[in-house]
């Protein structure tokens, strides 16, 4: 008799903005491939770099990036995306949402989900090498993956702002593999 077949997960991803985003869509299209669902969630700033509807038309799924919106008939439709995935994925995550997850903040809809959420969590960060080396940020990080966050750490490189240093969004088979690898089971 064969081992019952895993449901596909269902991944919750939380995208900030960095301008590594637009790497976030080369991870929803990795996941999609893979059989996940994928339901991604927007800080104000990632708003600013990219519309959601791009991201949208990748999970084809509502893309959830205000926390204030009309959910229909549900007045609590904001929790929605912490109900229902099986893991969280913070990619690219910057200095700033590092911080507020950090400091346990609910003030959007991103770190709204990340306080209603009870299963693992990915934290994959994207910024300029001093951001990164910073100390509030490493204490910020450290204080996530005591928490129980698993990192997948920046890589060294060519970074956007034409510096070279810690700070690049991991490539995404290593953020696929950190999800595949943490699924609840």
């Amino acid at each position: 008799m064969s081992p019952p077949e895993k449901k596909p997960p269902h991944v919750a991803l939380a995208v900030s903005g960095s301008v590594a985003i637009h790497r976030a869509l080369d991870l929803v299209r990795e996941l999609d491939r893979k059989g996940a669902t994928v339901t991604v969630l927007m800080t104000p700033a990632a708003c600013k770099l990219i519309r959601p509807v791009l991201f949208q038309a990748m999970s084809r799924r509502r893309v959830f990036h205000d926390l204030w919106a009309e959910h229909g008939d549900d007045p609590y439709g904001h929790l929605g995306p912490a109900r229902e995935a099986d893991i969280l994925v913070f990619a690219p995550a910057t200095a700033d949402l590092i911080a507020r997850l950090a400091a346990g903040l609910g003030d959007d809809l991103v770190t709204t989900t990340a306080l209603a959420f009870m299963g693992p969590r990915i934290l994959a960060p994207a910024m300029n090498w001093r951001m990164w080396s910073h100390p509030f940020t490493q204490r910020n990080t450290k204080t996530l993956t005591s928490a129980g966050h698993v990192l997948v750490p920046p890589t060294e490189g060519d970074l956007a702002c034409g510096e070279e240093g810690p700070g690049r969004l991991a490539q995404v088979e290593y953020i696929v593999k950190a999800i595949f690898d943490n699924l609840p089971d």
